[in-house]
């Protein structure tokens, strides 16, 4: 009797523990439930703001206003006005000093969406060019050494886009190289480091990053062109890049990176209005690549468009639609200076900038009376 008792409170026993586990188990399993169901909503609440932030930045569209109109910020800067340079025709060479302003990264259908007087003068008061392309290698530093060296990837043999010591200086001669062979004086004045492998040793006079930022770079480089009369100045600015790579090409914050980068470019037009000699100065304005979503370096006309303006005594006038590369820059600037371009450069100058003097009246084109610059 006793041990049936105790079989029996066994037997109680046994099933009180097995209930108090299923319970346990299923209230566990309950709360599993619960943080994979509140897991599966967060997981909903970040995969849309994922999908939210790539529709902002979608490569294949261009970032809008909330009405479906693309994103344009006003031209609001007063423009100044300045007298053009003399036309000097009796020089033996077209020009005697060459600035070459590379703006990265800026796309040229972006000029007329934000504040860029100074871009806008140089395109009414120069020449144009419609058909502007970088190479298909599209990022910076291979661009701009093409843009320097008038030869692409496969001479000058800058493929990464860093600065990397041990990959040396560019194969190719530059027109920096052989300015400074020909006894005039060549400056970089750049906002990143990259630039010292394209500034081969015996090429350039002047080599200065300043800052990442274009004021400091233009204000050292507007000191050298007070004091220096002949030779090739380049400068870079670099905002527009930035603002692409951070925010995104053709957002607002891109817009605004432009309207900055054209205000350091009108300290630069203001030091040469201030020369005695502004009739002897050519100046080139282009970019390495443009851009789409946050990168470039695709063959997509978005990346591989740049605007290309020559502003100077001796251009032709108007807006042109022969087709133009980032290598005929560097050709451009030696024939200004009146050198001769390396045989087996694929670059070539582009005659409308150096020989157009009387190119206006043959086209129609009136010789501007008074251009403007924007501080």
């Amino acid at each position: 009797m006793k041990n049936s008792v105790l079989t029996r409170s066994t037997a109680m026993g046994l099933l009180t523990l097995a209930f108090a586990l299923s319970a346990t188990s299923a209230w566990s399993q309950s709360r599993h439930h619960r943080r994979r169901h509140r897991e599966s909503a967060d997981d909903a609440r970040r995969d849309s703001d994922r999908m939210r932030r790539h529709r902002r930045y979608d490569r294949t569209r261009e970032p809008t206003t909330r009405r479906g109109r693309p994103i344009t910020l006003p031209l609001v800067t007063a423009p100044e006005p300045f007298d053009p340079p003399p036309v000097q025709d009796s020089q033996p060479r077209p020009y005697d000093h060459v600035v070459i302003v590379s703006i990265d990264g800026l796309r040229p259908d972006a000029i007329a969406m934000t504040d860029t007087p100074n871009l806008r003068m140089l395109r009414s008061q120069g020449a144009w060019a419609q058909e502007a392309r970088t190479i298909t290698h599209s990022y910076t530093l291979p661009s701009h050494t093409s843009m320097l060296s008038g030869v692409d990837v496969d001479r000058h043999g800058l493929l990464h886009n860093n600065f990397t010591p041990r990959h040396g200086f560019t194969r190719s001669v530059t027109a920096l190289y052989i300015a400074r062979d020909a006894g005039f004086t060549t400056a970089m004045f750049v906002s990143k480091p990259k630039f010292r492998h394209i500034a081969i040793p015996g090429s350039v006079d002047v080599f200065e990053r300043p800052d990442y930022a274009c004021g400091p770079v233009v204000r050292q480089a507007a000191a050298h062109l007070q004091a220096t009369r002949e030779g090739i100045t380049f400068v870079h600015l670099s905002e527009p890049d930035g603002a692409g790579h951070s925010r995104g090409w053709m957002t607002e914050s891109y817009m605004r990176a432009i309207a900055q980068a054209d205000r350091c470019l009108g300290v630069l037009l203001r030091t040469i209005q201030a020369r005695a000699d502004r009739g002897r100065v050519l100046l080139l304005v282009s970019a390495d690549h443009g851009g789409h979503g946050r990168t470039h370096g695709s063959t997509q006309e978005n990346d591989m468009r740049i605007p290309w303006i020559a502003w100077g005594s001796r251009v032709r006038l108007g807006d042109f639609s022969e087709p133009v590369s980032t290598m005929d820059t560097a050709a451009t600037a030696l024939g200004a200076l009146g050198l001769a371009t390396p045989a087996d450069w694929t670059g070539r100058p582009v005659r409308r900038a150096l020989d157009g003097a009387n190119g206006a009246a043959e086209t129609g084109v009136a010789s501007p009376t008074r251009p403007t610059i924007a501080r």
